[in-house]
Order: C-alpha cells, then structure tokens, then sequence
C-alpha cells in the first residue's frame, strides 16, 4: 500500500470538503482556484491513460485473487470504499464470518460533500455505498458478479456527520444469480435496506 497515494486522497478529500462549504469573498475563491488549478495541472501530467478499473489503476489485477485482503485493498480504487478514490469516503470495512457465507461491516460518517437534503445524506449516494459493499459481499465469498438488480428502501432520514454502519450479506445462490441484502443503521435506527441480484460473468470468475 502507498503511503503517500493514501496521503494525497486524504488531503483532497479535506480539499473536497472545504469547497463543499467554503463561505468567503470571490477574491478568496479567485486565489484558491488559481492554486488549485496549478496543483491540477501538473498532477495531470502523471494520469494513466490506459484501462482501468477499482481493483487496481492499471486493470492488471483480479480482486477475486485477492479476496483474502481486506475489501479496501481488493478495490483500493472504489469510488465507495477505495482509499486510492478521493471521492470515497473514508470507510471502515471488516470481514465477518456468517452463518453460511461471509459478511462485510462497514463504519464511518459522511461528511458534507454528500449532503442532499438539508444536513441529510443524498439518496443516491447511500445507494452507491450499497453496491459496491454488496459488491464486496460477493468478492469474499469468491463470487464475481456484476450488479443485476438492486432495490434500495429509505425507512427513515441519514444524517451527515454521524457514525453509520452498513451491513452486507449473501442470501442464496442460484446458478448464476446471487441474492443479497444490506442494511444501513444510525446508532439503533435502521435508515436504509437494500436487496438484490448480482449475475456472475465470466470475466469476474
């Protein structure tokens, strides 16, 4: 794992944050931009421009191979999860042995830059974290498959800036199709389920 990769993603998320809610005069917001734009043109100097995918920059490596790790580490490039993906937010995830399959856990809060309604986390965003943790369901239990159907159910407001935890796990196997469900809890409210099928393909197994 690169230090200095992870470092750089924590500094822009705090970046990210900052302009989310920056409240200033538009000669602050001129300098900053200016800086900004600096710091984005010479990093653009170093992009990879080949194939990639959030299992590794270069789409040269199969999470499925690597479903021992820790799901941040087999997608280190999530735009959920990933470490390496400064959009994603700053995750906890562990592994959990279930009754039959293995289970994901995953903690943390979510700052401003996912604010929808007023201090309320935006609905989509929840429903990308579903994914890509059920996603992650299926990569430690040595399943690669790709989303089929997902159906997301908001019971009650996410707030922003609160411990979350999200729950995912295998429900059935059926030949190609597997069927999970998730969970999304603030303290001992549940907020959000979501349920779903995921299709194995080829490419993923």
């Amino acid at each position: 794992v690169s230090t200095e990769l992870m470092y750089l993603n924590e500094e822009t998320r705090r970046l990210m944050k900052a302009v989310r809610l920056i409240d200033t005069s538009d000669e602050v917001i001129s300098e900053l931009s200016e800086k900004i734009s600096d710091i984005a043109s010479k990093a653009e100097k170093y992009t990879y421009k080949g194939q990639t995918a959030q299992g590794s920059l270069k789409n040269d490596k199969n999470p499925i191979e690597r479903r021992e790790q820790n799901p941040s580490e087999f997608f280190p490039y999530s735009p959920a999860i990933g470490p390496f993906n400064p959009i994603a937010p700053p995750l906890k995830v562990e592994v959990k042995n279930g009754d039959k399959y293995k289970e994901i856990r995953a903690f943390g809060k979510l700052d401003g830059v996912y604010i929808g309604p007023p201090d309320l986390v935006q609905g989509g965003v929840i429903a990308l974290l579903f994914d890509d943790i059920l996603g992650s369901v299926l990569v430690v239990n040595n399943c690669g498959a790709m989303t089929g159907t997902l159906e997301v159910r908001y019971e009650k407001p996410t707030p922003i800036a609160k411990e979350l935890l999200w729950t995912g796990k295998v429900e059935k196997i059926e030949g190609r199709k597997i069927h999970v469900s998730a969970e999304l809890w603030e303290g001992e409210t549940r907020t959000a389920t979501a349920k779903g099928v995921f299709v194995k393909v080829k490419m993923l197994n």
